[in-house]
């Protein structure tokens, strides 16, 4: 099946571009969602996922930026961050609490973003990148007021144009019991392909033409401990370039941004209705290629 899926997306992709297509990879939420360190156990499990995904960047020689929520960081998982740097990648301010700030008042969001850049001033790269968490930019006062913020402290706003929308595979994934696990992600993995892919048909499609760069949003979470390499896989077969976040900025697709007034996406109910009820029998699991 997964066969199946890359010669559609190889054959529809060779029609809908003909220019040479690059895209930057960008993680959020670094060191690792919902990882914990409390345990012998819980320790290894986090480590090995989190050296997976730097590993995985290094096979496919991706340059990728990942941006930290300074309050999530561990005990322990400074190493991770130290890890990703070491390996070449970048590191940008993802905030301390990681709030909307369509939510809170800009006073209390500006503070939060000022406490993680105390924290990480050790280990971010330069130039100074910061994401906002849900892509969220307030309105038009509170964006001009953290712009300010950020202008002074030397940071670039990264934007997104693809939206994996991972969280909610991911959270169907976390439903699974611990060792039903590995075969339940060969169902959901052809989904999740398929809709990175959507998702980036539609952000070419905006494009239109001019040689943009597109910029992809992952998490750094167990979903993607597992499939990163079958995303990068799917991009190399398809003729992607991989570049920095720099070199993305210089000529961006058109961003997303979540305002208050977007619709409340419904993946994550689609995802529910469609696989939170498992066949136990073998035959309804894709074998891997």
């Amino acid at each position: 099946m997964l066969k199946l899926l890359f010669l559609f997306i190889t054959l529809f992709s060779s029609i809908c571009f003909a220019d040479e297509k690059e895209i930057a990879i960008t993680m959020d939420d670094l060191p690792l969602v919902a990882s914990r360190m409390d345990t012998p156990g819980n320790r290894q499990r986090s480590t090995e996922r989190f050296t997976q995904i730097v590993q995985t960047f290094q096979k496919y020689k991706v340059p990728v930026t990942g941006f930290v929520i300074a309050g999530a960081i561990e005990k322990g998982q400074w190493d991770f961050l130290e890890q990703f740097r070491q390996a070449g990648f970048m590191l940008g301010n993802h905030t301390y609490s990681h709030y909307n700030l369509n939510q809170i008042n800009t006073e209390k969001y500006i503070a939060d973003v000022d406490r993680a850049d105390k924290i990480l001033t050790p280990i971010m790269t330069q130039p100074k990148y910061f994401r906002y968490p849900y892509l969220a930019e307030g309105n038009k006062a509170k964006k001009q007021e953290v712009y300010a913020y950020l202008k002074k402290h030397n940071y670039t706003i990264a934007p997104v144009t693809i939206d994996s929308k991972d969280f909610d595979f991911n959270e169907m994934l976390y439903k699974v019991p611990y060792r039903s696990r590995v075969n339940y992600i060969q169902k959901l993995k052809p989904r999740y392909l398929a809709y990175i892919w959507k998702q980036t048909l539609r952000a070419e499609k905006n494009s239109k033409g001019g040689n943009t760069k597109q910029i992809l949003l992952i998490h750094a979470n167990l979903l993607n401990s597992y499939v990163l390499g079958d995303i990068l896989e799917m991009y190399q077969k398809n003729g992607y370039k991989f570049i920095s976040l720099t070199e993305a900025l210089k000529n961006p697709a058109p961003i997303i941004n979540f305002s208050p007034a977007m619709k409340k996406d419904t993946l994550g109910a689609q995802l529910k209705n469609e696989f939170i009820n498992i066949p136990k029998s073998k035959e309804n699991y894709v074998t891997p290629e």
